[in-house]
């Protein structure tokens, strides 16, 4: 069980990292989130959506955004008060877990979120569409964010 909860842990770590890497390479989130816009909307026009549909689509866009802002606000409050346990000279193990399940929940919120916006998205598109917009994003991701996760080893 406790090692079930380092692995998540880890896990939920590294993709935080992965999800924090660039503004860490010189990029703000409001920059990131400006050129992914413009990528998204340049995608938009070779997959040759029209116009209502890109508007629909960039909404959508929007609208995750603003809650995203507010779900990785809590998330770095959840992982500081974590931290905060843990730095006592002898943490309390019931505050501690009530810390990780804070994270795991926030951690939780975040990553449901892009899977809520990805749905919305898909659904707004044919399956060619579909296909050709999960391959351009793959693209944004591989060109923003290098390989910096490597294995985990034990």
């Amino acid at each position: 069980m406790k090692g079930k909860l380092i692995f998540k842990l880890v896990v939920l770590s590294t993709i935080l990292s992965v999800l924090l890497v660039v503004p860490v390479l010189g990029q703000t989130d409001e920059e990131l989130g400006k050129q992914l816009k413009a990528y998204k909307a340049q995608t938009f026009e070779q997959m040759k959506v029209n116009p209502n549909q890109e508007k629909a689509l960039l909404a959508v866009e929007d609208k995750y955004s603003v809650m995203r802002g507010e779900i990785v606000a809590g998330s770095k409050k959840a992982w500081d008060d974590l931290q905060a346990a843990l730095a006592a000279a002898k943490p309390d193990e019931a505050q501690v877990k009530e810390r990780v399940n804070a994270y795991i929940a926030a951690e939780s919120k975040l990553f449901t979120s892009f899977r809520s916006q990805l749905d919305e998205e898909l659904a707004q598109m044919s399956p060619i569409q579909q296909g050709k917009y999960l391959v351009a994003m793959e693209h944004w991701r591989e060109k923003c964010m290098p390989k910096v996760c490597l294995p985990i080893t034990k």
